[in-house]
């Protein structure tokens, strides 16, 4: 019994005298392979390739082979086959990377590698490797399948870049993913279309049109497609009831057995986003829905990546649980995954951050502004600290309050120019001048309190609007 008939042969036999020769470094490169067979792939290798070109069935007898790769004294039954696996895996790794590597792929290749800046947090880069591959896409302007592919793929590097910038303005360049992403889809299936035609001249076969019929019921039955649909027509309506988006809810629920879960998790996501930008324009009805989503979405570990939670989830789910006076769930959550987050949390800020927004709402002001930390002025939730302090001053009905606003001001004017956007500014200023309003306001007085709360709702760019008209009511 040899190893005539077998996938790794076939396949060292499809390559040629260069790639045998390149296969040869991979496997000397202990970045590819690695373990303790190493040694033993590579000469699994090299005693096969020492057969070529005839590859004599005489040479590649099993026992031969086996006592030319190991030292052993004596044939261990599997021991062979399972090094034959194993090398067929790294052939297969190599072929990969080589064509990934062939100039073709070029554009390829700087895709991935502004992808890569970007999950690094190298934006600045990312996005010039991105702006680089169209400028030179557009000087060397050849219509091609290729081209337009490529096109399409920068475009989607490009709108998730912007998309993981949280910007809330612009249209992430979703309208550009949409462009290229037709250019290509009607030239490749005119292309396919003509092809079907012309072999049609040559061989009996339906006309196109039947096929057609088969692609509509695809997708019809595709669940994917059933969903994404559902919630398109969901956010197109712009505030839906609670009923439909519950029952959009529950036929994801239903059907989560036919999806994947990284699909899952990104469906999910939308549903999130969706319900935290209703609660944001004011329709609190939809906090509820939004706490059971989460409870829902952690216990399935949809907000985990390797076993870890991003700040941004870690924080978002404690609020939420919080505005709903889930007081001991948002503690629990707090605790359990306070060293859990991605990237760590330097200094306890998240946890902090929770823990402050916890006691600030159960009303146990005192003790949150003992607890409240003093971040630095780069990080970005600097901002959210000190409104929280000046909240924490104004129910206290602390001297203090009067000094802190101005002190605030004062940081707005001067460094967070430097560092904060025209929109984030002026949502602090907002509030800065409205908490003033507040407390230079009479007690009981209903006019004020109306005046003030219609100043809040005119205003559009305004941090903790909710507070701040909690606060106007409390007036009259």
């Amino acid at each position: 019994m040899g190893l005539t008939n077998t996938q790794l042969l076939e396949l060292i036999r499809a390559l040629n005298v260069q790639e045998r020769q390149e296969m040869a470094l991979f496997l000397a490169s202990p970045m590819f392979n690695q373990g303790r067979n190493a040694l033993e792939n590579a000469k699994l290798f090299q005693v096969i390739v020492g057969t070529a070109p005839d590859f004599s069935s005489n040479l590649l007898q099993k026992e031969l082979i086996y006592f030319q790769v190991f030292k052993d004294k004596h044939l261990v039954p599997g021991k062979l086959e399972k090094l034959m696996t194993e090398l067929t895996q790294l052939l297969r790794v190599f072929v990969v990377t080589r064509r990934f590597l062939d100039e073709q792929n070029e554009t390829k290749r700087q895709v991935e590698w502004a992808a890569w800046l970007r999950e690094k947090n190298l934006a600045d880069r990312s996005i010039k490797v991105l702006e680089k591959l169209k400028n030179i896409s557009a000087e060397n302007r050849k219509e091609s399948l290729h081209q337009y592919r490529m096109d399409l793929l920068i475009a989607e590097e490009k709108h998730i870049w912007e998309s993981t910038q949280n910007q809330a303005q612009g249209d992430l360049d979703i309208a550009q993913v949409i462009c290229q992403l037709d250019v290509y889809y009607h030239n490749y299936r005119t292309e396919l279309q003509n092809r079907y035609l012309l072999q049609k001249k040559v061989a009996q076969l339906p006309e196109l049109e039947d096929y057609m019929e088969h692609v509509h019921a695809a997708y019809q039955q595709s669940i994917l497609f059933q969903v994404s649909e559902n919630i398109f027509n969901v956010l197109e309506k712009g505030l839906p009831t609670i009923e439909e988006t519950q029952q959009l809810v529950a036929f994801l629920q239903e059907n989560s057995e036919a999806l994947s879960k990284e699909t899952l998790e990104h469906l999910y996501t939308y549903m999130r986003n969706f319900y935290t930008l209703l609660i944001n324009a004011g329709n609190v009805e939809y906090l509820a829905v939004l706490h059971n989503l989460n409870q829902d979405n952690l216990e399935r570990g949809f907000f985990l990546v390797n076993g870890k939670i991003s700040h941004h989830a870690y924080l978002n789910i404690a609020v939420v649980a919080i505005r709903m006076k889930a007081f001991d769930w948002a503690k629990k959550i707090t605790e359990e995954y306070k060293d859990l987050i991605l990237n760590g949390d330097e200094n306890g800020l998240y946890y902090k951050l929770n823990t402050v927004y916890r006691l600030f709402a159960e009303g146990l002001f005192e003790e949150a502004l003992d607890f409240l930390p003093d971040p630095p002025l780069s990080s970005i939730y600097h901002q959210k600290f000190r409104r929280l302090e000046l909240q924490l001053y104004y129910e206290l009905r602390s001297e203090l309050l009067e000094y802190k606003i101005d002190a605030f001001r004062k940081y707005l004017e001067r460094t967070a120019t430097k560092s904060l956007s025209a929109n984030l500014r002026e949502m602090n200023v907002n509030f800065l001048n409205l908490i003033l309003q507040l407390t230079q306001s009479p007690p009981k007085s209903k006019a004020r309190a109306e005046q003030l709360m219609k100043r809040i709702q005119n205003k559009k760019l305004l941090a903790e609007r909710a507070w701040l008209l909690e606060k106007a009511k409390e007036l009259a």
